[in-house]
């Protein structure tokens, strides 16, 4: 029987500089999880789509709704804060620094299981 292995970047707790799980990992890998969000992106606005149209079938919202909707102020200012806070996730995760921001204790190896492969 062929099984397949799966070989993690991170055997245990982080205690000093963060593992650089990119390092190891082939382009080709990252290129096909691109191409699979990117899938599931398109096929969400395919969904938002077929819904925008029955909502417009049925008369429910009127054609045009969605394109030309406004936001009260709040509306727009609770938008503008969420899309901050979404991008600011995003790209800090670019820059940040390889360091965790907590410490593990050096003994808490003691209690670790190691991990059992099949």
């Amino acid at each position: 029987m062929n099984e397949k292995t799966f070989h993690a970047a991170l055997q245990g707790p982080v205690k000093a500089v963060e593992p650089d799980f990119l390092g190891a990992l082939p382009m080709d890998n990252a290129v096909g999880a691109i191409v699979a969000l990117t899938a599931e992106v398109y096929l969400l606005r395919e969904r938002l789509a077929a819904l925008e149209a029955e909502l417009t079938s049925r008369r429910v919202l009127p054609v045009d709704a969605v394109e030309n909707h406004q936001d009260d102020p709040g509306q727009a200012q609770a938008r503008a804060d969420d899309l901050a806070a979404f991008t600011q996730r995003v790209m800090s995760e670019l820059v940040r620094d390889r360091v965790p921001v907590s410490q593990i204790h050096p003994e808490v190896d003691r209690h670790m299981q190691p991990i059992r492969r099949p």
